[in-house]
Protein backbone atom coordinates (compact mmCIF):
# COMPACT_ATOMS: atom_id res chain seq x y z
CA UNK A 1 0.00 0.00 0.00
CA UNK A 2 2.85 2.38 0.90
CA UNK A 3 4.61 1.74 -2.42
CA UNK A 4 1.45 2.62 -4.35
CA UNK A 5 1.07 5.82 -2.32
CA UNK A 6 4.67 6.80 -3.03
CA UNK A 7 4.17 6.23 -6.76
CA UNK A 8 1.22 8.63 -7.01
CA UNK A 9 3.27 11.88 -7.14
CA UNK A 10 5.53 10.37 -9.82
CA UNK A 11 2.55 9.20 -11.85
CA UNK A 12 0.97 12.64 -11.56
CA UNK A 13 4.07 14.35 -12.91
CA UNK A 14 4.39 11.86 -15.78
CA UNK A 15 0.76 12.41 -16.77
CA UNK A 16 1.49 16.09 -17.44
CA UNK A 17 4.17 15.31 -20.03
CA UNK A 18 3.29 15.21 -23.74
CA UNK A 19 3.05 11.70 -25.24
CA UNK A 20 6.29 12.05 -27.23
CA UNK A 21 8.20 13.01 -24.07
CA UNK A 22 6.79 10.01 -22.22
CA UNK A 23 7.82 7.67 -25.04
CA UNK A 24 11.31 9.20 -25.06
CA UNK A 25 11.57 8.85 -21.29
CA UNK A 26 10.46 5.22 -21.45
CA UNK A 27 13.05 4.56 -24.17
CA UNK A 28 15.83 6.15 -22.09
CA UNK A 29 14.86 4.08 -19.04
CA UNK A 30 14.62 0.94 -21.20
CA UNK A 31 18.05 1.40 -22.82
CA UNK A 32 19.69 2.57 -19.60
CA UNK A 33 18.45 -0.41 -17.61
CA UNK A 34 19.56 -2.87 -20.25
CA UNK A 35 22.98 -1.17 -20.42
CA UNK A 36 23.40 -1.57 -16.67
CA UNK A 37 22.30 -5.22 -16.82
CA UNK A 38 24.69 -5.87 -19.74
CA UNK A 39 27.55 -4.28 -17.80
CA UNK A 40 26.81 -6.56 -14.87
CA UNK A 41 26.69 -9.64 -17.10
CA UNK A 42 29.80 -8.52 -19.02
CA UNK A 43 29.67 -6.76 -22.38
CA UNK A 44 31.79 -9.43 -24.07
CA UNK A 45 29.42 -12.17 -22.95
CA UNK A 46 26.40 -10.26 -24.27
CA UNK A 47 28.05 -9.42 -27.62
CA UNK A 48 29.17 -13.02 -28.06
CA UNK A 49 25.55 -14.16 -27.76
CA UNK A 50 24.35 -11.90 -30.58
CA UNK A 51 23.19 -13.67 -33.73
CA UNK A 52 23.50 -11.59 -36.93
CA UNK A 53 21.04 -13.76 -38.87
CA UNK A 54 17.28 -13.57 -38.45
CA UNK A 55 15.60 -16.49 -36.74
CA UNK A 56 12.14 -17.94 -37.33
CA UNK A 57 11.76 -17.78 -33.55
CA UNK A 58 11.31 -14.01 -33.88
CA UNK A 59 8.30 -14.60 -36.14
CA UNK A 60 6.97 -17.11 -33.59
CA UNK A 61 7.37 -14.54 -30.81
CA UNK A 62 5.52 -11.92 -32.85
CA UNK A 63 2.69 -14.33 -33.64
CA UNK A 64 2.37 -15.36 -29.99
CA UNK A 65 2.12 -11.75 -28.84
CA UNK A 66 -0.43 -10.95 -31.57
CA UNK A 67 -2.62 -13.85 -30.42
CA UNK A 68 -2.15 -12.69 -26.83
CA UNK A 69 -3.37 -9.20 -27.75
CA UNK A 70 -6.42 -10.53 -29.57
CA UNK A 71 -7.36 -12.80 -26.66
CA UNK A 72 -7.11 -9.92 -24.18
CA UNK A 73 -9.89 -8.13 -26.04
CA UNK A 74 -12.34 -10.86 -24.97
CA UNK A 75 -11.17 -10.66 -21.36
CA UNK A 76 -11.64 -6.89 -21.47
CA UNK A 77 -15.18 -7.16 -22.85
CA UNK A 78 -16.08 -9.69 -20.17
CA UNK A 79 -15.23 -7.24 -17.38
CA UNK A 80 -16.95 -4.39 -19.24
CA UNK A 81 -20.23 -6.23 -19.84
CA UNK A 82 -20.85 -7.83 -16.44
CA UNK A 83 -23.33 -6.21 -14.06
CA UNK A 84 -24.79 -3.90 -16.69
CA UNK A 85 -21.47 -2.30 -17.56
CA UNK A 86 -20.74 -0.55 -20.88
CA UNK A 87 -21.56 -2.69 -23.91
CA UNK A 88 -18.50 -2.63 -26.17
CA UNK A 89 -18.27 -3.97 -29.67
CA UNK A 90 -15.22 -6.03 -30.55
CA UNK A 91 -13.90 -3.06 -32.50
CA UNK A 92 -14.33 -0.67 -29.57
CA UNK A 93 -12.76 -3.11 -27.11
CA UNK A 94 -9.81 -3.64 -29.47
CA UNK A 95 -9.29 0.13 -29.72
CA UNK A 96 -9.26 0.55 -25.93
CA UNK A 97 -6.93 -2.42 -25.42
CA UNK A 98 -4.56 -1.15 -28.13
CA UNK A 99 -4.32 2.29 -26.55
CA UNK A 100 -4.00 0.79 -23.08
CA UNK A 101 -1.09 -1.37 -24.25
CA UNK A 102 0.72 1.71 -25.56
CA UNK A 103 3.75 2.70 -23.50
CA UNK A 104 3.03 6.43 -23.79
CA UNK A 105 0.28 6.32 -21.17
CA UNK A 106 2.04 7.55 -18.03
CA UNK A 107 -0.43 5.80 -15.73
CA UNK A 108 -0.51 2.58 -17.73
CA UNK A 109 -3.75 1.37 -19.23
CA UNK A 110 -5.50 1.75 -15.88
CA UNK A 111 -5.95 5.51 -16.42
CA UNK A 112 -7.94 4.86 -19.58
CA UNK A 113 -9.64 1.70 -18.34
CA UNK A 114 -11.16 3.38 -15.28
CA UNK A 115 -13.06 5.68 -17.66
CA UNK A 116 -13.88 3.00 -20.23
CA UNK A 117 -15.19 0.42 -17.77
CA UNK A 118 -17.37 2.68 -15.64
CA UNK A 119 -21.07 2.98 -16.44
CA UNK A 120 -21.72 6.36 -18.03
CA UNK A 121 -20.99 9.25 -15.69
CA UNK A 122 -21.01 7.16 -12.51
CA UNK A 123 -18.32 7.53 -9.88
CA UNK A 124 -14.65 7.16 -10.57
CA UNK A 125 -14.53 4.47 -7.88
CA UNK A 126 -16.64 2.08 -9.95
CA UNK A 127 -14.20 2.34 -12.84
CA UNK A 128 -11.27 1.72 -10.51
CA UNK A 129 -12.98 -1.37 -9.10
CA UNK A 130 -13.50 -2.77 -12.59
CA UNK A 131 -9.82 -2.14 -13.37
CA UNK A 132 -8.95 -4.17 -10.28
CA UNK A 133 -11.34 -6.88 -11.49
CA UNK A 134 -9.54 -6.84 -14.83
CA UNK A 135 -6.20 -7.26 -13.04
CA UNK A 136 -7.66 -10.16 -11.05
CA UNK A 137 -8.91 -11.77 -14.27
CA UNK A 138 -5.46 -11.35 -15.86
CA UNK A 139 -3.84 -13.22 -12.99
CA UNK A 140 -6.58 -15.83 -12.60
CA UNK A 141 -4.89 -18.28 -15.02
CA UNK A 142 -1.31 -17.23 -14.21
CA UNK A 143 -1.35 -17.87 -10.45
CA UNK A 144 -2.73 -21.45 -10.68
CA UNK A 145 -0.31 -22.21 -13.52
CA UNK A 146 2.65 -20.96 -11.46
CA UNK A 147 1.38 -22.93 -8.46
CA UNK A 148 1.07 -26.12 -10.53
CA UNK A 149 4.53 -25.58 -12.06
CA UNK A 150 6.03 -25.13 -8.59
CA UNK A 151 4.40 -28.28 -7.26
CA UNK A 152 5.61 -30.21 -10.31
CA UNK A 153 9.20 -29.02 -9.76
CA UNK A 154 9.05 -29.88 -6.07
CA UNK A 155 7.73 -33.37 -6.81
CA UNK A 156 10.52 -33.89 -9.36
CA UNK A 157 13.10 -32.69 -6.82
CA UNK A 158 14.44 -30.04 -9.20
CA UNK A 159 16.17 -26.96 -7.78
CA UNK A 160 16.05 -24.70 -10.80
CA UNK A 161 14.43 -22.32 -9.90
CA UNK A 162 15.49 -22.59 -6.23
CA UNK A 163 13.14 -23.35 -3.36
CA UNK A 164 12.63 -19.66 -2.54
CA UNK A 165 10.85 -19.42 -5.92
CA UNK A 166 8.87 -22.64 -5.89
CA UNK A 167 7.72 -22.97 -2.28
CA UNK A 168 6.02 -19.52 -2.11
CA UNK A 169 4.06 -20.16 -5.33
CA UNK A 170 3.12 -23.68 -4.22
CA UNK A 171 1.83 -22.52 -0.84
CA UNK A 172 0.79 -18.88 -1.08
CA UNK A 173 -1.49 -19.21 -4.12
CA UNK A 174 -3.92 -21.61 -2.37
CA UNK A 175 -3.67 -19.53 0.81
CA UNK A 176 -4.33 -16.34 -1.16
CA UNK A 177 -7.38 -17.89 -2.81
CA UNK A 178 -8.73 -18.89 0.58
CA UNK A 179 -8.14 -15.42 2.03
CA UNK A 180 -9.77 -13.83 -1.02
CA UNK A 181 -12.86 -16.04 -0.56
CA UNK A 182 -13.32 -14.97 3.05
CA UNK A 183 -12.24 -11.39 2.38
CA UNK A 184 -14.91 -10.90 -0.27
CA UNK A 185 -17.57 -11.94 2.26
CA UNK A 186 -16.45 -9.11 4.58
CA UNK A 187 -15.64 -6.47 1.97
CA UNK A 188 -18.38 -4.11 3.18
CA UNK A 189 -16.26 -3.37 6.27
CA UNK A 190 -13.67 -1.70 4.04
CA UNK A 191 -15.63 -0.19 1.15
CA UNK A 192 -15.85 3.59 1.36
CA UNK A 193 -13.10 3.86 3.96
CA UNK A 194 -10.06 6.10 3.61
CA UNK A 195 -6.45 5.00 3.08
CA UNK A 196 -5.42 1.38 2.82
CA UNK A 197 -8.79 0.13 4.08
CA UNK A 198 -10.55 1.73 1.15
CA UNK A 199 -8.01 0.31 -1.30
CA UNK A 200 -8.43 -3.14 0.22
CA UNK A 201 -12.19 -2.78 -0.06
CA UNK A 202 -11.92 -1.92 -3.77
CA UNK A 203 -9.56 -4.86 -4.36
CA UNK A 204 -12.02 -7.23 -2.66
CA UNK A 205 -14.89 -5.78 -4.67
CA UNK A 206 -12.88 -6.39 -7.86
CA UNK A 207 -12.31 -9.99 -6.77
CA UNK A 208 -16.05 -10.31 -6.12
CA UNK A 209 -16.66 -9.40 -9.77
CA UNK A 210 -14.18 -12.11 -10.77
CA UNK A 211 -16.05 -14.62 -8.59
CA UNK A 212 -19.31 -13.66 -10.29
CA UNK A 213 -17.70 -14.22 -13.67
CA UNK A 214 -16.72 -17.68 -12.46
CA UNK A 215 -20.22 -18.48 -11.17
CA UNK A 216 -21.72 -17.45 -14.51
CA UNK A 217 -19.00 -19.14 -16.56
CA UNK A 218 -21.39 -20.45 -19.22
CA UNK A 219 -22.16 -16.86 -20.14
CA UNK A 220 -18.74 -15.34 -19.53
CA UNK A 221 -16.39 -18.15 -20.56
CA UNK A 222 -14.84 -16.02 -23.37
CA UNK A 223 -13.43 -13.71 -20.68
CA UNK A 224 -11.64 -16.59 -18.92
CA UNK A 225 -10.52 -18.11 -22.21
CA UNK A 226 -9.21 -14.71 -23.31
CA UNK A 227 -7.26 -14.23 -20.08
CA UNK A 228 -5.75 -17.72 -20.28
CA UNK A 229 -4.71 -17.33 -23.92
CA UNK A 230 -3.37 -13.84 -23.18
CA UNK A 231 -0.92 -15.15 -20.58
CA UNK A 232 -0.10 -18.29 -22.55
CA UNK A 233 0.70 -16.17 -25.59
CA UNK A 234 2.87 -13.84 -23.52
CA UNK A 235 4.80 -16.76 -21.99
CA UNK A 236 5.29 -18.29 -25.44
CA UNK A 237 6.51 -14.91 -26.73
CA UNK A 238 9.11 -14.81 -23.96
CA UNK A 239 10.15 -18.43 -24.62
CA UNK A 240 10.47 -17.86 -28.39
CA UNK A 241 12.45 -14.64 -27.76
CA UNK A 242 14.96 -16.58 -25.68
CA UNK A 243 15.38 -19.48 -28.12
CA UNK A 244 17.73 -17.71 -30.61
CA UNK A 245 20.13 -16.99 -27.75
CA UNK A 246 20.08 -20.52 -26.30
CA UNK A 247 18.56 -19.15 -23.11
CA UNK A 248 15.06 -20.68 -23.01
CA UNK A 249 14.35 -22.65 -19.81
CA UNK A 250 12.07 -25.68 -19.85
CA UNK A 251 8.28 -25.50 -19.39
CA UNK A 252 7.82 -25.21 -15.62
CA UNK A 253 10.80 -22.90 -14.92
CA UNK A 254 9.83 -20.38 -17.60
CA UNK A 255 6.30 -20.16 -16.21
CA UNK A 256 7.76 -19.26 -12.81
CA UNK A 257 10.31 -16.86 -14.31
CA UNK A 258 7.54 -15.08 -16.19
CA UNK A 259 5.24 -15.00 -13.17
CA UNK A 260 7.89 -13.57 -10.83
CA UNK A 261 9.31 -11.16 -13.38
CA UNK A 262 5.95 -9.78 -14.44
CA UNK A 263 3.81 -10.03 -11.33
CA UNK A 264 2.77 -6.41 -11.95
CA UNK A 265 1.12 -5.89 -15.33
CA UNK A 266 2.10 -3.28 -17.88
CA UNK A 267 -1.31 -1.69 -17.47
CA UNK A 268 -0.65 -0.71 -13.83
CA UNK A 269 3.01 0.37 -13.90
CA UNK A 270 4.18 3.87 -14.94
CA UNK A 271 5.85 3.89 -18.36
CA UNK A 272 4.28 0.45 -18.98
CA UNK A 273 6.86 -1.14 -16.70
CA UNK A 274 9.84 0.13 -18.69
CA UNK A 275 12.97 -0.37 -16.61
CA UNK A 276 11.31 -2.63 -14.05
CA UNK A 277 10.71 -5.66 -16.27
CA UNK A 278 14.13 -5.27 -17.93
CA UNK A 279 15.84 -5.34 -14.53
CA UNK A 280 13.81 -8.09 -12.86
CA UNK A 281 13.03 -10.59 -15.60
CA UNK A 282 16.64 -11.44 -16.61
CA UNK A 283 17.34 -12.24 -12.96
CA UNK A 284 14.29 -14.50 -12.69
CA UNK A 285 15.36 -16.25 -15.89
CA UNK A 286 18.85 -16.80 -14.50
CA UNK A 287 17.28 -18.34 -11.40
CA UNK A 288 15.33 -20.61 -13.77
CA UNK A 289 18.58 -21.80 -15.36
CA UNK A 290 19.12 -19.40 -18.29
CA UNK A 291 22.58 -17.88 -18.97
CA UNK A 292 22.70 -14.24 -17.92
CA UNK A 293 23.82 -12.77 -21.25
CA UNK A 294 21.27 -14.77 -23.24
CA UNK A 295 18.54 -13.83 -20.78
CA UNK A 296 19.28 -10.12 -21.28
CA UNK A 297 19.14 -10.40 -25.07
CA UNK A 298 15.99 -12.51 -24.88
CA UNK A 299 14.28 -9.95 -22.67
CA UNK A 300 15.28 -7.18 -25.12
CA UNK A 301 13.61 -9.15 -27.92
CA UNK A 302 10.58 -9.97 -25.79
CA UNK A 303 10.05 -6.32 -24.86
CA UNK A 304 10.25 -5.25 -28.49
CA UNK A 305 7.19 -7.41 -29.17
CA UNK A 306 5.57 -6.89 -25.77
CA UNK A 307 6.16 -3.15 -25.26
CA UNK A 308 7.40 -1.24 -28.30
CA UNK A 309 5.54 -2.71 -31.27
CA UNK A 310 2.16 -2.16 -29.53
CA UNK A 311 2.88 1.58 -29.82
CA UNK A 312 1.94 1.37 -33.51
CA UNK A 313 -1.69 0.25 -33.07
CA UNK A 314 -1.92 2.47 -29.96
CA UNK A 315 -1.19 5.57 -32.02
CA UNK A 316 -3.44 4.43 -34.89
CA UNK A 317 -6.41 3.75 -32.61
CA UNK A 318 -6.08 6.75 -30.30
CA UNK A 319 -8.80 8.81 -31.96
CA UNK A 320 -11.14 5.84 -32.12
CA UNK A 321 -10.62 5.18 -28.42
CA UNK A 322 -11.45 8.80 -27.63
CA UNK A 323 -14.73 8.50 -29.54
CA UNK A 324 -15.55 5.30 -27.65
CA UNK A 325 -14.85 6.99 -24.32
CA UNK A 326 -17.10 9.90 -25.30
CA UNK A 327 -19.92 7.49 -26.18
CA UNK A 328 -19.56 5.65 -22.87
CA UNK A 329 -19.61 8.94 -20.92
CA UNK A 330 -22.88 9.96 -22.61
CA UNK A 331 -24.64 6.61 -22.15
Amino acid sequence: MTVLAELKPLVGRLAKLPPTAIVALAAVVFVGTLAVMSAIAGWHSVVDQLRPNLSFWFAAAFAAEAVSFGAYVFAYRGIAHIEHGPQLTLREAAQLVAVGFGAFLAKGGAALDSKALARGRESKEEGEIRVLALDALEHAPLAPAACAASISLLVQGRRKPPLDFTIPWATLVPLGALLAFFGVRHRQRFLGQAGWRGLLGRILEGIRILFRLAREWRRHWPAFAGAAIYWLGDVLCLWASLKPFDAAPTFEPIILAHAVGYVLTRRTLPLAGSGVVEAVMPLTLVAAGAPFAGAILGVITYRVFNLWLPLIPAVLELNGARRTLARIAQS
